[in-house]
């Protein structure tokens, strides 16, 4: 998923909500699909509709949009790209920040709009934390029953992490549910390459934490990959340069989003709402 190339979307004036949206789902302000031909698709559909994203979600529910505020500008992603360019160019972490800033402002409408369009992402970093935590209590007996026999199995660790995330995020054949799985497996895989002995099912508070908050950042990175992924591809820079900037990249956005976990993860909050909460600070901050 994180270098899959931008599709073409939708043109100029096209709504920012994509069709699949409904707005009981998503509610004025927050939005996310069409674009101006320059990068961004509609096709991000989340796992789960429901009422994740109501009125205790990203945004509250039922503000109505005014004209401008529904349809998406003409090239919105085009100053993202510039900025991401003059990143590649040398720019350092200033013109990365700058690139995230347009393309969240600019080409996803604001944070609250980006919040929403990725509600899909908290839902699943949410789910990840939520069945990591009852894996350690013993508090559903159906996940007490997945662990025992997955114990049984004695599987390796990157096997553990495929059955772990087909579990909790099962594959519906979506580009977002592809890339929300591939962001939780690298979010675990990170955890067993910095703790190679750890018990997954028997993680601390922080520990779980961490797993959701990579997650959240992965697929930010994943989402920044499909949008301004044509700077890359137009400009023909160096494949290994360009590997090179992507891990500056990751390492900016999951230290920006880390940071903004270790203020929430201290409240109290269910990983759900958690999750949320993490993700739509997050886009405060690249928004910022």
């Amino acid at each position: 998923m994180g270098t899959s190339t931008s599709s073409s979307g939708g043109k100029a004036g096209s709504p920012f909500d994509p069709e699949w949206l409904t707005p009981e789902a998503a509610p004025a302000g927050n939005a996310g699909g069409g674009d101006d031909g320059s990068g961004e698709g509609g096709d991000h559909k989340p796992a789960d509709t429901g009422t994740e994203a109501g009125a205790d979600g990203p945004a509250g529910a039922g503000e109505p949009a005014t004209a401008d505020e529904a349809f998406a500008p003409s090239r919105r992603f085009a100053e993202a790209r510039s900025k991401m360019s003059a990143a590649l160019g040398g720019g350092g972490r200033e013109s990365l920040r700058a690139a995230a800033k347009s393309m969240v402002t600019n080409g996803m409408g604001g944070a609250r709009r980006a919040a929403s369009t990725m509600r899909s992402t908290a839902q699943g970093a949410g789910a990840l934390g939520q069945f990591l935590a009852s894996a350690r209590d013993g508090s559903d007996p159906q996940v007490v029953d997945w662990v025992n026999r997955t114990r049984t199995a004695n599987l390796a660790a990157d096997d553990l992490i495929l059955e772990l995330v087909k579990e909790v995020m099962p594959d519906t054949g979506s580009v977002d549910d592809e890339s929300l799985r591939n962001a939780a497996a690298e979010a675990l895989g990170l955890l067993y390459e910095l703790n190679p002995g750890i018990d997954v099912f028997n993680l601390t508070d922080a520990q779980i934490h961490d797993v959701m908050a990579i997650t959240i950042a992965n697929d930010v990175c994943n989402r920044m990959d499909l949008q301004l992924g044509q700077t890359y591809e137009r400009l023909r820079h160096d494949p290994q340069q360009v590997q090179l900037f992507r891990k500056d990249m990751r390492e900016y956005v999951q230290s920006e989003v880390r940071v903004v976990m270790e203020q929430l993860g201290g409240t109290g909050l269910d990983p759900k709402r958690l999750s949320r909460e993490v993700l739509q600070s997050a886009m405060e901050v690249f928004a910022s």
